[in-house]
Formats: structure tokens, C-alpha cells, sequence
């Protein structure tokens, strides 16, 4: 409490015994004074502080993670291995031909050590292999004359040569021509190569022909089957 708060409250208990006293020395009686009252006890106000308010503290929930899963490991398959095709070999008639895989041979019955035709299809070409025997023939007469056939077989079509060259097949000197073939709009639709030696071992004088679409090609298929031809 302030000091003149504390000054207010004295003066007027003064002022309250001075009123009894003044009462009881008016009255017939002798009466004694009434105690004096005791001082109420001071009161002091507390000042309250405020007090800030707790933080609230928030526990963050965790969450459990869970553990990655492996992933199956895949159980590699076995990819069976194609076992390759033998090459095929022409090896009955007195001579030896290697050939590709995947050549379609047809074969006729009347064929013999000493005569004979082979006809073959494979890689987009047509193949024709005859022998005949050595005596009173020619290189040159063999040629003509397959050429010859090829061009009466198919009159819509018109043939040219267009080269002419020597060929080595095994250790025996041979020849060949090359043609191609025109159809009437004049159009290049196709050739060949045909080309002819001798075996004298065996006296049979054998012809080639290989024609087709493909140029490139025919060159191709032309030179590996006289490369994989031996006389017997």
C-alpha cells in the first residue's frame, strides 16, 4: 500500500476514537473505553508477472520406412544353339561340288559319270550345271550352244552379250561369257553368266550357267561354285 493510503487509514481511525471518547465523558456512567480495534492487516497487492505461455513442442511422428524389396533376379534362359547345316556336296557323278547351305539340288535319275545336268536353286539365283563327254566338243561350242537354248526358251525377252573373259576352275583353263536379258519396253530385267572348262582325267567338259535379277549377285554365286568345284 502507498504511504498516503497508509496516512488516509490513521486519520480516520483518530477520528472514530475521538468520537467515543467524547460520547462516553458525555454519559451518566462510568464506562471504560472500548478496546481499541485492532489494525487490519495490511494487504498487499501482488503484482502477477505474466509468464508467457509455453512453447508447444510438436514430436514429429516417424513414420517407419519400409525396407526396399529385392527384385527377383530374372534366371537367365538357355537359348538352345542351332547346330549349322553340313554343307552339301555334288560328289556322285565323278566330280566334287561344295555348296552352300540352304541350295535346293534337283538331281535326274538318267544321270551319269559321264553325262548328265544338276539344276539348282538357291540365294536368288538359278543354277544349271551339265557334263557331257570331252570328245567333239569345244568350249566355245559348249557356250554357244547353252545360250543358244536359254534365248529359244524365252523369245519375249531379248539377250545381248555383254562380256567375255577366261576363268580358272580347280588347275583347268575354262571360259565365260556374261549377257543380260531386255524385255520389249526395253528394260534390263535380269542376266546371267555361263562359262564352260574341261576335267580330262575324266573326259567330260562341263558347262555353268547362273542367271538372275541381281548382277552382283550372279558374279557372286558364279564364282563360288567354280571355286568349290574339284574334277574327280
Amino acid at each position: 500500500m502507498s504511504f498516503s493510503k497508509k496516512s488516509g487509514a490513521v486519520k480516520a481511525l483518530l477520528a472514530v476514537v475521538s468520537m467515543l471518547v467524547l460520547m462516553a465523558c458525555g454519559g451518566e456512567n462510568d464506562v471504560s473505553p472500548p478496546p481499541l480495534p485492532t489494525a487490519a492487516p495490511e494487504v498487499i497487492e501482488a503484482t502477477a508477472t505474466p509468464v508467457a505461455p509455453m512453447a508447444t513442442v510438436v514430436i514429429p511422428t516417424v513414420v517407419p520406412t519400409a525396407a526396399p524389396t529385392a527384385s527377383p533376379t530374372a534366371t537367365p534362359t538357355a537359348v538352345p544353339t542351332a547346330t549349322p547345316e553340313p554343307p552339301q556336296e555334288l560328289n556322285e557323278f565323278g566330280f566334287v561340288m561344295t555348296l552352300d547351305r540352304g541350295a535346293y539340288i534337283n538331281s535326274l535319275p538318267t544321270n551319269t559319270d559321264s553325262q548328265g545336268i544338276v539344276q539348282l536353286e538357291y540365294s536368288g539365283v538359278n543354277v544349271i550345271l551339265s557334263w557331257v563327254p570331252t570328245d567333239g566338243v569345244t568350249l566355245n561350242g559348249l557356250i554357244s550352244g547353252t545360250y543358244d537354248m536359254l534365248q529359244g526358251n524365252q523369245p519375249d525377252l531379248i539377250f545381248d552379250t555383254v562380256s567375255e573373259s577366261s576363268i580358272t576352275v580347280g588347275i583347268e583353263a575354262g571360259s565365260v561369257i556374261g549377257f543380260k536379258s531386255v524385255d520389249g519396253s526395253g528394260e534390263v530385267v535380269g542376266g546371267g553368266l555361263i562359262g564352260a572348262w574341261n576335267c580330262p582325267n575324266q573326259d567330260t567338259s562341263f558347262t555353268l550357267m547362273v542367271t538372275g535379277p541381281d548382277a552382283p549377285v550372279v558374279q557372286l554365286r558364279f564364282n563360288r561354285l567354280t571355286g568349290n568345284f574339284a574334277c574327280g
